[in-house]
């Protein structure tokens, strides 16, 4: 057997199925192998797409992901895509391939040390020079991008090593994680001081992450028995429904006008953080309004989290699994439930010109089918998204705002059209993301990936516009352009396309969406000049 087909073995029976990349000469091997072994390829159209593919299948599903591609231009080009799964906490496994072992050092085409480059935005690296090292090497990484932190690793191989024999032998035993299995116990002192904070509060607010994914009932359970509120942070966005009676909304850049009232509001005495690290997405800005003058409970899988932001009064390192029976049962008597505002934000007023994007994302729940996840990329709109777009019971909602890569969701939402063939997939986009990585929406074309991907096409790159008006009071003519339609382009490409150009149209996207053999294209025309709800961005530029 040779290297490259043992490792896609090992691979395998990790319960690895496809493999997100572009071939080339280096990383022939593998690919060649892909046939006997039996994982699907998906072939993207650049090497970006394929990292943001696997980053987005393992970000929502938790589990391990795998691209491949040529080492040097190929790793330069996962860049962002590997950086993107570090901050996401994703495990994924990238493969690079490289030069011949006695090439190195003499200039051979493609020679860079890719192990060196990455090393900042991977849990772990190696390049692999000799045969008995690699299956060994494999493993380590596997098991290093599934050990919550989760995270991206690499494996730089020589191809000449992809092509050795390797003498016969055991594989090694992939580990042994699944869905239920307990990544970390939390310590009972931890867990009783954190009741008992519980017991002594007056009125809570409970606020959910990224870390909640999986766990709403158990959350919703809590919540409900304590008579707490929730917040989601715009990771967190989808982890509740928006239908259950306590969820306020999102909190964090673009809060819900209730989240925003609760939490700035001197009524809850008590806070219970669940999986999340706190950042500036989630905190506007690191104000800490939100945990002033409040006892701070917070859980993460994550130890490095703890503390890291705002002081903790009862830190928990361990696994929400494990964590939230335990609150559960040691929570005190059930409580009567504080009022939770309804509707999440003040009634809408008319202060622009052409397609309200508000509205539209208000309306868009209703035309799509209610189990929908809404894949969201990056730019102005995603601030509409995040306080607007209402998640409904069963759906879902996945962005990387941390990292915050343009583009990245138009080949994520390929990903996990890929992942749960039976979930309907909704990218949200702008323009600007379509130009900096359209093109992998003909991967999910040539791949019969039903995804419905939304642009929202302003002809300008808006943020940056109504950000450089913010600072400097003028911007430069060069952040407008003229508008194209990206329907008709991709309608040339085969990709079913049509326009929304006033809210009314909305009532056509249920029966242009129904029966889809593959992608579609819904651009959303507006002229930029509704407010966005990005004050606290803003302000973070300018903030010492």
């Amino acid at each position: 057997m040779i290297a490259a087909e043992a490792m896609l073995r090992y691979l395998k029976a990790q319960g690895v199925e496809h493999l997100f990349g572009i071939p080339a000469g280096i990383i022939g091997p593998i690919y060649d192998s892909l046939i006997d072994v039996g994982i699907k390829p998906i072939i993207t159209k650049n090497e970006a797409g394929s990292a943001y593919m696997a980053a987005r299948y393992s970000s929502t599903t938790g589990k391990l992901s795998v691209c491949a591609g040529a080492g040097a231009v190929g790793v330069s080009n996962m860049m962002n895509g590997i950086a993107d799964a570090k901050r996401a906490k994703a495990p994924m496994l990238v493969i690079a391939g490289a030069i011949n072992r006695w090439q190195m050092g003499k200039g051979a085409i493609q020679e860079l040390d890719g192990e060196q480059m990455v090393k900042v935005v991977t849990k772990y690296s190696a390049t692999v020079l000799r045969e008995e090292d690699l299956l060994p090497e494999l493993d380590r990484a596997v098991r290093a991008a599934l050990t919550p932190p989760c995270g991206p690793v690499y494996l730089s191989v020589p191809i000449d090593l992809q092509r050795a024999v390797l003498p016969q032998l055991e594989l090694p035993k992939p580990p042994a994680l699944d869905e239920h299995t307990p990544v970390g116990v939390p310590l009972p002192s931890e867990l009783e001081l954190a009741s008992s904070l519980i017991r002594g509060a007056g009125k809570g607010l409970i606020m959910v992450g990224r870390g909640g994914r999986g766990f709403g009932p158990l959350i919703e359970e809590l919540s409900s028995r304590l008579g707490w509120p929730i917040i989601t942070t715009p990771a967190g966005k989808g982890v509740i429904s928006a239908d259950y009676a306590l969820n306020l909304g999102n909190y964090g850049f673009s809060s819900t006008d209730a989240a925003f009232r609760y939490v700035n509001g001197s009524e809850p005495d008590c806070l219970l953080v669940l999986g999340t690290s706190l950042g500036e997405a989630s905190t506007c800005n690191f104000n800490d309004v939100l945990v002033r003058g409040r006892k701070v409970i917070h859980i993460d899988q994550d130890a490095a989290e703890l503390g890291k932001v705002f002081p903790t009064d009862a830190p928990v390192w361990g696994d929400l699994a494990i964590a939230l029976p335990y609150l559960l049962e040691h929570c005190g008597p059930a409580r009567a439930p504080q009022t939770a505002e309804r509707p999440f934000n003040d009634a809408y007023e008319r202060n622009h010109t052409g397609l309200s994007l508000r509205l539209f994302l208000e309306g868009l729940t209703d035309v799509m089918p209610s189990n929908s996840r809404y894949v969201c990329d990056i730019g102005e709109f995603t601030n509409f998204a995040l306080k607007y777009l209402s998640v409904p019971n069963g759906g879902d909602f996945e962005i990387n705002l941390d990292y915050g890569a343009m583009g990245s969701a138009i080949a994520g939402a390929a990903a996990l059209a890929v992942a749960e063939p039976d979930k309907p997939v909704v990218a949200l986009a702008g323009d600007g993301c379509f130009f900096m990585n359209g093109m992998d929406i003909l991967t999910a074309k040539e791949y019969r990936l039903p995804v419905v991907y939304i642009i929202i096409n302003n002809a300008m790159l808006s943020y940056v516009e109504r950000g450089q008006q913010f600072l400097f009071k003028r911007s430069l003519p060069d952040y407008k352009q003229e508008r194209i339609s990206i329907a008709a382009m991709m309608e040339a490409a085969g990709v079913r396309g049509m326009t929304v150009e006033k809210l009314e149209d909305l009532s056509r996207i249920k029966d242009f969406t129904s029966d889809l053999q593959g992608p579609c294209i819904i651009e959303v025309v507006t002229d930029g000049s509704e407010p966005a709800p990005i004050l606290d961005r803003l302000k973070a530029l300018v903030s010492g």
